[in-house]
């Protein structure tokens, strides 16, 4: 007799309905705040000169590695149920500081906001994702995951689209080509903080909330040391692969990066052209990315598995660098940018999220923020690193794709080792 198939949608009962919805809306307005910002860091990143972004980026890796400890330190002494209060406030007050250097310091002053703003909004992106997903690993359960993490995501893909629209809205007042330019960055910061501020509420009546196959640890301390993550990360195997995997996918992801940032300066110069390119990005990638996450995810995930999926990455960067290095247009940035993030958030972020939820809970609460924060962030900088010097040793931008065509390869074994590792 044949086996049951899988039904195309997972079923719900009604408390994991209510479960799924301040789920979704927690994403929504996580991902909103940060969208919001997103596009006005990828213009600082061609005002500030496209090859001085690996000294950048290996600031941030130092400000990650400084961050992780002390992050492990204040999860283990507190409840776990105020550690998404506790690091959102943090970064409430981030924005607030900026806000008030924007609007009263000098233009040299601004310049170096600006830099700051750069650095920090690396670490911010990273951070308030992960503890979004740290939260919601803790609250489901590994089948959960595979029948509800997809429209989870969905639900950060509208408070992507929600936050990348208010970007461009504003792009005219940010780019200074209105008689109140200070609108655009100040709005877009207050607007940031107001979708934070509504996170927390939504993710404490997720943690106050029943759920059925969890039990309720609000008063529960985490305990353990400022550095279990990174030695977890040396010594477990499942934990090994997966941060060999991140650290290859950011490597070659900012090398892409930085290739199409060339494609486009060529294409453009612009600065409110080039804004406005980047918001339009996130509007495409935005519906194609929820029809994955509402009508494919799920299922692909209980049927196909997480071999293919984790596999298959390195395969679309490889096309991808021999797209840039062939046909170096701004189409093939638009197209191939949008194709890959489709995948990555709509299948590949859930698929990653679905393993963590197999690991202890002392891995689940530091090891994913550290390869979500440190391990990722390492990589943006030997990617971005490894562009720059094969540029001074004179390759041409379509030699450096080339280039990375065998470390796309290697990509895709080590997804697959890395499936493979996993309790599920």
């Amino acid at each position: 007799m044949s086996q049951k198939s899988e039904s195309f949608f997972p079923t719900l009962k009604g408390d994991e309905i209510f479960s799924l919805v301040k789920s979704f809306s927690f994403f929504f307005f996580v991902l909103a705040s940060w969208y919001a910002l997103r596009p006005v860091r990828n213009e600082m990143a061609i005002e500030g000169g496209i090859f001085n972004l690996p000294y950048i980026l290996l600031a941030i890796v130092i400000v990650m590695g400084l961050i992780n400890p002390i992050y492990s330190w204040v999860i283990s002494k507190i409840q776990t149920s105020r550690i998404v209060v506790y690091c959102y406030s943090f970064f409430i007050v981030n924005l607030v500081i900026f806000l008030l250097c924007w609007s009263f310091f000098g233009e040299q002053g601004r310049q170096w906001t600006g830099r700051a703003f750069y650095v920090w909004c690396n670490v911010y992106s990273f951070f308030v994702v992960s503890i979004f997903w740290v939260t919601i690993i803790n609250y489901f359960t590994t089948t959960d995951a595979k029948r509800v993490f997809g429209v989870v995501s969905a639900g950060g893909s509208l408070g992507a689209f929600f936050g990348s629209t208010t970007a461009r809205y504003f792009s005219t007042e940010i780019c200074g080509k209105s008689a109140i330019s200070d609108l655009g960055p100040i709005s877009l910061i207050v607007f940031s903080i107001a979708c934070l501020l509504i996170a927390i509420l939504l993710s404490r009546s997720l943690t106050s909330g029943s759920h059925p196959k969890k039990t309720d640890d609000r008063g529960e301390v985490l305990g353990g040391s400022s550095f279990e993550a990174f030695r977890n990360t040396l010594k477990q195997t499942q934990i090994k692969f997966m941060a060999f995997y991140i650290l290859l996918w950011t490597g070659l992801s900012t090398a892409a990066w930085m290739i199409s940032l060339t494609i486009i300066q060529d294409w453009s110069s612009d600065p409110c052209e080039r804004t406005a390119f980047f918001a339009q990005i996130e509007q495409i990638v935005t519906p194609l990315t929820l029809i994955m996450q509402f009508l494919f995810t799920s299922y692909l995930l209980r049927t196909v598995g997480i071999v293919p999926i984790l596999t298959i990455y390195g395969i679309f960067l490889l096309i991808a660098f021999g797209t840039y290095a062939t046909y170096p247009t701004i189409t093939a940035v638009l197209v191939l940018t949008v194709l890959i993030r489709v995948f990555e958030y709509g299948l590949n972020k859930p698929t990653r999220e679905t393993i963590f939820t197999s690991l202890n809970k002392q891995d689940r609460y530091k090891s994913t923020v550290m390869m979500d924060t440190f391990v990722a962030r390492t990589g943006d900088y030997l990617g971005g690193q490894s562009v720059t010097l094969l540029t001074v040793l004179g390759l041409a931008i379509g030699s450096i794709a080339y280039a990375a065509l065998p470390v796309a390869i290697l990509l895709s074994i080590v997804g697959y080792k890395a499936a493979k590792s996993t309790k599920i």
